[in-house]
């Protein structure tokens, strides 16, 4: 006996941290659009007729959204690879100058356009004498308006739209300031 029924919407997105695993997810964002809560219980996901997976959905609450993984997508690719370079500025090379630049190839093999989020990290410091500045990115990144458990403190987003095999190309990157008393012995390289 069906006692009421509660509009979702759905929505497939995918998202890939490539400075940790090169593999891209398929993830369903699924948002509550009534005004009713939506109460925990099963879920199925199925495409096109096929069971695809089983899972609990916990309450979703009025116009609130939940991001359900369904696995990697073989399909959408991401590759990446960096740049450092190392010099000194300030009088008499008072300062060491880390420049690392990040490149990200993504690449849509499916027959249907993709969004992708990419998600990369800067370094986040405490120490007031070292400085850490964003380098411009193309397209540009975006920072999370405030750190949550998804987007950690110096997490930096793009959100790609992908065509049907479609590429493309995303370049970023940031700049660590460390004066000579705060070098590392050794290097000061970090990956």
């Amino acid at each position: 006996m069906t006692i009421c029924e509660i509009p979702v919407s759905l929505r497939t997105e995918y998202i890939c941290v490539p400075s940790v695993d090169p593999a891209v997810f398929a993830t369903l964002l699924l948002a509550n659009d009534s005004d009713q809560a939506l109460l925990a219980g099963p879920l199925e996901v199925t495409v096109d007729g096929d069971f695809l997976l089983g899972t609990a959905l916990r309450t979703l609450a009025p116009g609130a959204t939940r991001r359900v993984g369904l696995g990697v997508a073989e399909s959408v690719r991401a590759t990446r690879r960096t740049e450092v370079q190392e010099s000194t500025a300030g009088l008499r090379g008072g300062i060491t100058v880390v420049e690392q630049r990040v490149h990200v190839e993504l690449a849509n093999r499916l027959g249907h356009a993709v969004t992708v989020e990419v998600r990369e990290r800067i370094p986040v410091l405490g120490d007031k004498d070292i400085r850490i500045e964003d380098r411009p990115g193309s397209p540009a990144w975006t920072a999370p308006a405030e750190p949550s458990e998804a987007y950690p403190a110096g997490t930096r987003l793009w959100r790609v739209e992908l065509p049907a095999g479609g590429r493309a190309q995303l370049e970023g990157g940031y700049e660590i300031r460390i004066p000579a008393g705060k070098a590392l012995a050794g290097g000061n390289r970090r990956n």
